[in-house]
């Protein structure tokens, strides 16, 4: 199965996954008060629909105050027709407590109690069957006796709901709403191995791995968010799990800002903008407000519109599949518009698996593109091999050579051994360099040292290479400046004495540096030379394949000469290498 299938299917899979809730079966009604009234201290009295809440305190439903003292809370259902199903009572606090009917006792939730030890903490969310003999068309009254020992650090107040539905459609309601975002947990565990199985086996870029680590978050986020519904757990538990959620939410803010940076061809100085500007903003929310929910969606949002801007200066750049992202975002987003504060519960999941198909898609293109173009490097790779070795092994330079051993054995044998030494130098430098796309600045000088040495046993000619580097760990293409020197001994036909070339490397800015090589030229160099120097040819072409090979587009290469001198130099983007400058010299020892 090729690439782009197999990231269609797991994109059909993930997408699919959310088909079946786009038609929903009609919903009983929901029967919800718009108040409640909340008395401090304990008394039985209270459990009666009948007692005087004149002095009780009157709460609209954006909270409920929590103290470590018992307290009651009542409020009101009207029910204007007799219901033909059994109607149920869902409440969700923080506490333990009893419930109470029109003044009688339904049902417990834990067990309520005046300190910890007495105190059994209650679930998050409680299901009651109402008696059928008490549900009659008309106003009824809801008593609760709470406590609250075991809340978070003593939280000053907690969420609070409560309403009568059909008790059937009542227990599917967690189930429902915590299907919706498992469904899509196994395509995105399969999408996450998947894209960690390419970037460790086949494509090490940081984007799949980055996708992979957000997926894995995404399939975190809805085990958190699915736990209340699917499992239940006690009260003491729901401010743990919006802690879980809130650090999640942050996670996959920053993992979508970070997937974009990679994802695109962006500058060091802009990936580390756009992370360390997202992680302050976030601090600075988790900081400045209190409620879980809130923040989750600021932080999380806070990502998506990084991420759009990074898609903007993709597209502003004209970088491929930048036009199509920032739609995908936009898209994304907009049920934002709808209604933000029911987006996390809502919308995210559904909206997210569209994003996800979106970011598989174009995976699979950059992936297929990536391989073809890793095949062609390797056979590029392979080429520029054969070339580098086969420059040194000219026919016409081992004739030479070995006439000169020939001469040399028979006037003077140690002035043979030192040449033969120096030539197995540099055919060691050749043999290890050859294979390798990069070598250190480092060790393309030491090659060319050798080289020059060379040279001067065969010509006669007291050879000598100044440099003045400043970052000599820095990586360059083998064989570019020994190209150079090549060309200038071979086209300036120099006789005798002394001559010294120069190579001097300097940083241009905090991307790029350049390297130039200046080199003096004799009056005989005739035909050889062009007005801006010394005539390459098929010397250029191995430069030009090596470098483009290594740095794309992003290099450039200029000469100029003068009565004296020729100089060429090399513009080309600052990159660090994990290659040691002594690994060159260990094999030649």
């Amino acid at each position: 199965m090729s690439v782009r299938r197999r990231y269609l299917f797991l994109g059909i899979l993930l997408c699919s996954s959310f088909f079946s809730f786009l038609v929903c079966a009609e919903e009983p009604q929901i029967i919800a008060p718009t108040e409640y009234f909340l008395s401090e201290g304990d008394d039985a009295r209270y459990a009666s629909p009948d007692i005087d809440r004149s002095f009780w305190q009157r709460h609209e439903y954006n909270g409920l105050p929590l103290s470590n003292d018992i307290f009651w809370v009542q409020y009101d259902f009207l029910i204007e027709h007799t219901p033909e199903k059994p109607l149920g009572l869902l409440i969700s606090l923080l506490g333990a407590y009893e419930i109470y009917w029109d003044g009688e006792f339904i049902d417990e939730n834990g067990r309520v109690g005046a300190d910890k030890d007495a105190e059994i903490p209650g679930d998050i969310d409680k299901i009651v069957l109402i008696p059928q003999h008490l549900v009659e068309k008309g106003k009824h009254t809801v008593s609760l006796r709470i406590s609250s020992q075991y809340r978070y650090q003593n939280r000053p107040s907690g969420s609070f709901w409560s309403f009568v539905s059909e008790y059937e459609y009542l227990t599917r309601i967690p189930y429902v709403q915590a299907s919706r975002p498992m469904v899509m947990s196994g395509a995105l565990l399969l999408v996450a191995l998947y894209t960690l199985f390419v970037f460790t086996t086949a494509l090490r870029q940081p984007s799949y791995l980055i996708f992979s680590g957000l997926c894995f978050v995404i399939l975190s986020l809805i085990v958190a968010e699915s736990w209340r519904g699917m499992w239940g757990y006690t009260y003491d538990w729901q401010v743990p799990r919006l802690i879980i959620v809130l650090g999640l939410s942050t996670a996959v803010g920053v993992l979508l800002i970070a997937f974009f940076c990679w994802f695109f061809d962006l500058r060091k100085g802009v990936k580390r903008s756009c992370i360390g500007g997202a992680l302050l903003t976030q601090a600075v929310i988790l900081l400045s407000f209190d409620g879980f929910d809130e923040r989750s969606l600021y932080v999380f949002l806070i990502g998506i519109v990084g991420a759009v801007l990074i898609c903007a200066l993709a597209c502003y750049q004209k970088q491929r599949y930048a036009p199509i992202m920032l739609i995908g975002l936009l898209l994304f987003l907009a049920p934002i518009f709808v209604n933000i504060y029911a987006y996390m519960d809502q919308y995210f999941f559904i909206s997210f698996s569209g994003l996800m198909v979106l970011m598989l898609y174009t995976l699979a293109n950059t992936m297929a593109s990536k391989q073809k173009q890793l095949m062609q490097s390797q056979i590029t790779a392979g080429r520029l091999e054969l070339e580098l070795v086969k420059r040194q092994l000219q026919p016409h330079f081992i004739l030479n050579t070995l006439t000169a051993i020939e001469e040399w054995i028979e006037e003077s044998p140690a002035t043979a051994v030192k040449f033969i030494q120096a030539l197995a130098d540099e055919f060691r430098y050749m043999a290890e360099m050859s294979s390798r796309q990069l070598i250190s600045l480092q060790d393309e000088v030491s090659l060319c040292q050798s080289h020059i040495k060379v040279m001067g046993y065969r010509t006669n000619v007291q050879f000598s290479l100044s440099t003045r580097l400043t970052q000599s760990t820095l990586p360059i293409p083998p064989g570019v400046l020994l190209t150079f020197l090549e060309n200038a001994i071979s086209h300036n036909h120099y006789v005798s004495g002394q001559v010294s070339f120069e190579l001097v490397q300097a940083k241009v800015n905090e991307r790029y540096q350049e390297i130039a090589l200046k080199v003096p030229i004799t009056q005989k160099l005739g035909q050889d030379k062009s007005e801006t120097g010394i005539r390459l040819g098929i010397g250029s072409q191995y430069i030009k394949a090596r470098m483009k090979e290594s740095y794309g587009s992003d290099w450039e290469m200029g000469s100029s000469m003068d009565s004296e001198y020729w100089q060429v130099k090399l513009h080309m983007p600052i990159r660090e290498t994990s290659e040691s400058v002594d690994t060159v010299k260990a094999v030649s020892a």
